[in-house]
């Protein structure tokens, strides 16, 4: 009987050889310092590094479709450059003015 909602994800399992017993003992010691089994820490590393590689495609294709499009000017590519300045600047304030109330 299914329960309903229920989702099945499929998970792999991954043996890693020949690791350095000094590269294993840092890992160990990151992942005790951060209060976690190595098995997590290590399931965190891998999970960070797919996210990494996923955005890395996403800007590549990104990339690939803006190459047949025209560059945008400098002076307009400053100008929201600049303007970007400005919103982060008078955020800045207002977060500063928040502490000191």
């Amino acid at each position: 009987m299914a329960i309903k909602g229920a989702s099945v994800r499929a998970v792999s399992n991954v043996l890693i050889r020949d690791v350095a017993p000094d590269d294993l003992e840092r890992i160990r010691a990151a992942a005790a310092a951060r209060g976690t089994s190595l098995q997590t820490y290590l399931k965190e590393a891998l999970h960070s590094q797919a996210s990494y590689l996923r955005r890395q495609e996403a800007l590549a294709r990104a990339a690939e479709r803006l190459r047949a499009r025209p560059e945008v000017p400098e002076t307009e590519r400053r100008a929201v450059l600049d303007a970007v300045d400005a919103a982060h600047a008078e955020r800045a304030e207002d977060l500063a003015d928040r502490s000191t109330r």
